[in-house]
């Protein structure tokens, strides 16, 4: 931020780079948007942790209120034959406590969704790019929206001094009695236009300035834009960035990598499942709560586990049919993706040209149409003009700011896009 100019209380920021430094370190949402970005970098790790070995400690208390009966015959232990007794096995009182440890050795479903998992995560994380660009746009579009209003502030006030200067001298005119009510409130009602949309430009200015603020995360800090119109028209900036770069092209990618490893892991669920298990435990037994003098023994057990869901009905071909298809639907919007940024990176040059090409030539022209107002204003003080051809002058006047506005406007919207994607290839070439 030390390259930021600082007059007084006020920071003055001279440049869009200047003002997306400032919202990069001040902006809430591109906080909260960072913050997503760590998030995201720990998903593949949170995947790839089914892998590894797992272990975990356990402990159990069972109390008994009713212990199982098995009826054996009671000539057995010493009755009478023919009837049988009723013995009760176990004790109240159970207590175990132990360790068990599984890994897995053969899931094809499990490593499939590992790999899904990360390219899910990287094209999150393309998303999140894709959303700090559209903001940035949003930065550049409104900033240079600001200058445009400036630049139509000072047309509107050139025309609001000359109008006024053609009614104040009307107005002695009329007074002499040497004029005609309408011609004169002809020339007063342009000259009240004139400061209305004066008044206009001045609103639309301040309500673009306060939406820039909002946008950079400005807060209470006082802020100038002291961005100079001439410079930015001379100094366009053509296309320097490859579609490569950008996030959206990237998440394409992305996109359909994950939907090809999604419908392979629908597949690979078919497969068997193996893991190896061990577990190791202590046991106690007791008919006291206390379990005091109770027996202990311990257990030790490894081995094998092996799932296979030879059938579930129709829900595993439904689902690698789901994917499959999801898959060539996102190949499908690859190409749509390339096709629209390859067009829109050809329309930007196109625009970016052809309206620097109009606005160059809208300087002397303005200036002209300026002084044949001044000359007009002159001519109908001295008599040859009448109101009517003094106000026709003042209307291709306006006409003439309004076509050079538009081509302004978009020249910058082209500037805009064009800034933000060559600062993004710049940063990720």
């Amino acid at each position: 931020m030390s390259c930021l100019s600082v007059h007084g209380q006020d920071l003055i920021l001279q440049s869009l780079e200047q003002v997306l430094l400032f919202a990069k370190e001040n902006a809430p949402e591109q906080q909260i948007r960072n913050w997503q970005k760590e998030r995201e970098q720990y998903a593949p790790s949170i995947s790839s942790a089914e892998l590894f070995p797992s272990l975990r400690a356990y402990g159990t208390w069972d109390n008994y209120l009713q212990l199982p009966v098995q009826l054996l015959p009671s000539e057995a232990v010493g009755g009478e034959p023919g009837t049988f007794t009723e013995i009760r096995f176990g004790t109240q009182f159970q207590a175990s406590l132990g360790l068990e440890a599984s890994l897995p050795l053969f899931d094809p479903e499990l490593w499939r969704r590992v790999k899904s998992d990360r390219l899910r995560a990287q094209m999150n994380l393309q998303e999140l790019y894709s959303q700090e660009q559209a903001w940035r746009e949003e930065i550049a579009r409104t900033y240079f929206q600001l200058l445009l209003y400036e630049e139509s502030l000072k047309l509107a006030d050139t025309r609001f001094h000359l109008s006024d200067s053609i009614y104040r001298l009307s107005e002695l005119i009329y007074e002499e009695g040497e004029m005609e009510p309408l011609p004169f409130q002809r020339i007063k009602s342009s000259a009240l236009a004139a400061k209305q949309a004066l008044i206009r430009q001045q609103k639309q200015a301040d309500l673009v300035k306060s939406s820039l603020l909002s946008l950079i995360g400005a807060g209470d800090k006082q802020i100038r834009f002291s961005g100079k119109i001439q410079d930015l028209i001379t100094q366009a900036e053509f296309s320097t960035y490859e579609l490569s770069s950008l996030p959206d092209w990237k998440r394409s990618e992305l996109a359909v990598a994950w939907s090809e490893q999604s419908w392979k892991q629908n597949r690979a669920g078919h497969l068997p499942k193996l893991n190896a298990t061990g577990r190791f435990y202590q046991q106690t037994l007791a008919n006291q709560f206390s379990l005091r003098d109770a027996s202990s023994f311990e257990v030790g057990v490894v081995g094998l586990s092996l799932n296979w869901n030879l059938f579930q009905g129709n829900l595993k071909r439904l689902k690698i049919k789901t994917a499959y298809l999801d898959w060539q639907i996102a190949k499908e919007r690859q190409i749509l993706t390339r096709q629209m940024l390859t067009q829109e990176q050809q329309n930007l040059e196109t625009e970016l040209g052809k309206s620097q090409q109009l606005v160059n030539e809208f300087g002397k022209l303005l200036q002209l149409f300026e002084e044949n107002y001044r000359l007009a204003g002159i001519q109908w003080a001295e008599g040859p003009l009448n109101a009517d051809e003094l106000l026709q002058v003042e209307r291709e006047w306006i006409e003439q700011q309004q076509e050079y506005l538009i081509a302004l406007a978009d020249l910058f919207t082209s500037q805009a896009l064009l800034a933000i994607r060559n600062q993004t290839y710049s940063e990720n070439p």
